[in-house]
């Protein structure tokens, strides 16, 4: 099958680790604190109370810049920390923006925009994920039921999923349109919905606030798979996330964040305690992002790799749906480099217009991963293969240079501002490539 994105051959990953840390929000102090991934114990308070008029935090999250984004009840508002020091930088959504009422949580999308949800008008809005503008109301108010909404996700089907306390179900829209799908999970005593997250196993994992477990429902189904954690002291659950480590993380409204068998759901213990550096109340809580970087290298090619943008695309293993999409200008070395919070292995895909397509599979997000490309070039029509077509192409550029009538920048295969006999070099030596499906 044709596909639009480039091959790559890998000439080599090194996938290191590094430290991360486990973020929460302490609803009792107005605060996000931050906690060792490994221990649990206690490392600073990452954005203190009253910072950027912090003073009811409810949501939070990463965003593509390495930025951390809270939503704050109070002033209904969401507000932008810098990632590294929690150092404020901005209320990137101002107060009630958009109809923003009673946020909760929120997150970013695929298509790189920032979703958020607004309880108080029973809707889910969306905005520009660069600048904040309010882009309006990607799921109107109660559509499909929607009541008391507290969470989201977007799914491995690019679908979102949002759960809805007062009718104690989790709702599915359309990733693009935002249009009403259906219930899609619901029963097995789920009572009061809040945090919702799709596993590393594909499934969704649900919390029931109101029974004080953690349900499993089919990722792809919505059918009741069965009570998947619970005990330890579980007592009026919010948040949960899957760690590094591929255990669940649970935040509670006691204070306790408590973590469970990635796997079997089996108690592991009190990650942290109530009351440890301050804790009182946990919410949401996040890891902080992993880093994905490398170098591209371009054969063929002796331009400035500065001018070539590079499309990444990250994907659960086997799927074709992008959960996260990345447009980002190599360097003059030609690096790359951006941030994820998602953990675990995903398929990881690279675009460069004239250069061909291949997905790396399986590979495992690490606090800091490696990744070095080798691109293929010879791909002027952009259909991941190198034929007949890109002849046609590149001789109606023939002889062309910038500001020509004839002038095709995707012709120029080696990027010296000319289209010569060495672009038609580079075609024939890659004729017949293709690139993976």
């Amino acid at each position: 099958m044709r596909r639009w994105f480039v091959l790559v051959l890998l000439v080599g990953v090194l996938i290191t680790r590094g430290d991360a840390d486990l973020v929460s929000i302490s609803l009792d102090s107005a605060s996000i604190l931050r906690f060792d991934e490994n221990t649990g114990a206690f490392l600073g308070t990452l954005v203190p109370g009253g910072s950027g008029g912090l003073s009811s935090p409810r949501g939070l999250v990463y965003g593509p810049d390495g930025d951390l984004y809270v939503t704050d009840l109070f002033s209904n508002s969401v507000l932008r920390y810098r990632g590294s020091d929690g150092s404020f930088i901005s209320a990137f959504v101002p107060s009630g923006g958009g109809g923003l009422s009673g946020p909760r949580n929120l997150t970013f999308g695929p298509d790189g925009n920032l979703y958020v949800v607004s309880r108080d008008t029973d809707s889910v809005l969306r905005y520009n994920g660069a600048t904040g503008a309010f882009l309006g109301a990607f799921v109107p108010s109660r559509s499909g039921g929607l009541d008391n909404p507290v969470d989201l996700v977007f799914g491995p089907d690019g679908n979102l999923y949002v759960s809805s306390i007062n009718t104690s179900s989790v709702l599915r829209y359309n990733g693009v349109t935002g249009a009403f799908i259906g219930v899609f999970a619901s029963g097995g005593g789920l009572s009061g919905p809040r945090g919702i997250a799709f596993g590393p196993d594909g499934n969704l994992y649900v919390v029931s606030q109101g029974t004080n477990n953690v349900l499993r429902y089919n990722g792809a189904t919505g059918a009741f798979m069965g009570v998947f954690a619970s005990g330890g002291g579980l007592t009026m659950p919010i948040g949960l996330t899957f760690g590094p480590d591929g255990n669940l993380y649970v935040g509670t409204r006691s204070g306790n964040i408590i973590r469970y068998n990635g796997v079997t759901g089996a108690f592991i213990d009190v990650f942290v305690p109530a009351g440890r550096g301050g804790l009182g109340g946990s919410a949401f809580l996040t890891f902080t992002p992993r880093r994905v970087h490398g170098e591209v290298s371009l054969l063929d090619f002796v331009g400035d790799p500065a001018h070539v943008l590079l499309v990444v695309e990250l994907r659960h293993p086997g799927e074709t749906v992008a959960l996260e999409t990345r447009t980002m200008p190599l360097d003059s070395a030609s690096r790359y480099a951006f941030s994820t919070t998602r953990l675990g292995r995903y398929d990881v895909s690279v675009k460069a217009s004239h250069w061909l397509r291949r997905t790396l599979h399986n590979v495992l997000l690490q606090p800091d991963t490696l990744l070095d490309f080798t691109l293929t070039n010879g791909d002027i029509d952009n259909d991941n293969e190198v034929t007949l077509f890109d002849f046609g192409r590149l001789v109606a550029a023939f002889g062309s240079v910038p500001g020509d009538d004839n002038w095709d920048p995707d012709a120029d295969l080696d990027g010296d501002e000319e289209v010569t006999l060495f672009d038609f070099g580079v075609l024939v030596r890659n004729f017949g490539s293709i690139g993976d499906d």
